[in-house]
């Protein structure tokens, strides 16, 4: 089973969390510990210290302590701490009254003016000892004596019991709190990426066409080029349903003279025949193929202009015979395009199509190149076009005349070219009293 991104960072800042704060926890329990040995030790000097002020010589230079003592707990029998005097012969000079019931053990090798601490196990208690050897000067001579303070190291474990307790119980509420505040963090800063998937869930259900709102930086790179993709399986599928709308229309003229012809017996009619349905072959498999492109190619190849124009008359004459239209073409011979041969043709076709429908006797096409440019006019002497009609025949299926037969279609290929190639199209009124159509690539 895959995880969610969100169950993974969740999951992963649990771990490391809980790494972080076990090595938290047992450095902090050690630090204490050792904090309170040493806080212990210190003690236990500071009692040393106490015995040594409080003792005196009393008669016969006998060393001799008061058997009240400040520390409470030496007053109480068998509290937690315990004091005595003794001299190396282990003999006990003075000892406080909680050492009642209680036996510690004697020191070895100890050294005058050293303060020793050994730890002694005896009836299931564990003591801390130091030890500390000093030297009284009596009228007798030199005496050495030994003191001792003792304490139950269950004073210690009891506090590192404590504190555990309460540090463990700290740290697990600090890190429940912490995954808590991570859930939360995780689940606002993904919710850019769940509005991805809910945005794509619209699309796939029909609802959207593509992704809205606006993303963080970090993805925005990943819902353009999803936008970008969406846009173009579009523009595919719009262009193959264009492709067959305008593969209907570009047929239109080779059937027409096939259907003149229907019937013909002499040679020259079976030739046009023949032509016209290679014609209808090519535009076949070439808006088949322009389907499929993706788009304005980089480069295009240089086609001459004038042999197209004059192959396409050529047809539309037939076509058209019984109109006897005059077509007065002013084409360079070497005007070349860069512009695909059956883009050009399809281009053109239109064009002349239109103005042979349209016209009543004349058409009038010229070729010039200006700068960069080539400057395409067409001309007829027919009904022209409407200036509020205009921009409305460049929409697919719309025709300025409903009583003339057609399918609206060959405006709008027209545009559909320029907007590929990035030309451009005007409309105006002609010196001939009918439609100009001027075009620039």
């Amino acid at each position: 089973m895959t995880l969610s991104i969100h169950t993974r960072i969740l999951l992963s800042a649990f771990i490391i969390l809980a790494l972080f704060l076990s090595l938290t926890g047992i450095v902090l329990d050690e630090a204490f510990r050792n904090n309170v040995e040493n806080a212990q030790r210190e003690n236990l000097r500071t009692q040393i210290y106490t015995l040594l002020a409080t003792a005196e010589l009393g008669e016969n230079n006998q060393l001799h302590l008061p058997s009240e003592i400040t520390e409470p707990r030496l007053n109480i029998a068998e509290s937690t701490l315990h004091a005595r005097v003794i001299t190396p012969q282990q003999k006990i000079i003075w000892q406080s009254r909680s050492m009642i019931n209680t036996s510690i053990a004697y020191p070895t090798n100890i050294k005058l003016g050293e303060f020793v601490f050994t730890v002694n196990t005896n009836s299931q208690k564990t003591y801390t000892i130091l030890s500390f050897a000093t030297l009284w000067v009596t009228e007798k001579g030199e005496q050495q004596y030994i003191f001792q303070v003792a304490e139950n190291q269950k004073v210690l474990y009891q506090q590192i019991r404590v504190f555990r307790h309460n540090l463990w119980g700290w740290l697990a509420g600090v890190g429940l709190l912490l995954i808590v505040v991570q859930a939360f963090i995780l689940r606002w800063g993904l919710t850019p990426l769940r509005h991805v998937a809910d945005d794509l869930l619209k699309i796939e259900q029909g609802k959207a066409l593509r992704l809205s709102g606006n993303y963080p930086r970090e993805i925005t790179p990943l819902t353009n080029n999803l936008n970008q993709l969406l846009e173009s399986s579009q523009q595919q599928l719009t262009r193959y349903r264009d492709a067959l709308g305008n593969m209907a229309h570009s047929l239109k003229t080779p059937i027409a003279v096939l259907h003149g012809i229907f019937g013909a017996s002499n040679m020259e009619q079976k030739e046009t025949a023949e032509e016209q349905i290679q014609a209808i072959n090519n535009i076949v498999e070439y808006q088949l193929q322009r389907a499929a492109t993706a788009g304005l190619r980089g480069t295009h190849s240089q086609t001459l202009l004038l042999p197209i124009v004059e192959k396409i008359n050529n047809s539309l004459q037939k076509v058209f015979r019984e109109k006897q239209v005059q077509v007065d073409i002013n084409i360079d011979s070497d005007l070349v395009l860069k512009m695909d041969e059956g883009d050009l043709f399809e281009l053109l076709g239109n064009l002349f199509e239109n103005a042979y429908k349209w016209c009543k006797t004349s058409i009038h096409f010229i070729a010039t190149r200006k700068n960069q440019h080539v400057e395409l006019l067409i001309e007829d002497d027919g009904p022209g076009i409407q200036k509020e009609q205009r921009e409305r025949i460049l929409l697919r299926g719309q025709r300025a005349d409903q009583n003339v037969p057609g399918h609206g279609l060959g405006m709008a290929m027209i545009n559909d070219m320029l907007l590929l190639y990035k030309g451009s199209m005007e409309i105006a009124d002609s010196t001939l009293g009918g439609a100009k159509i001027i075009i620039k690539l």
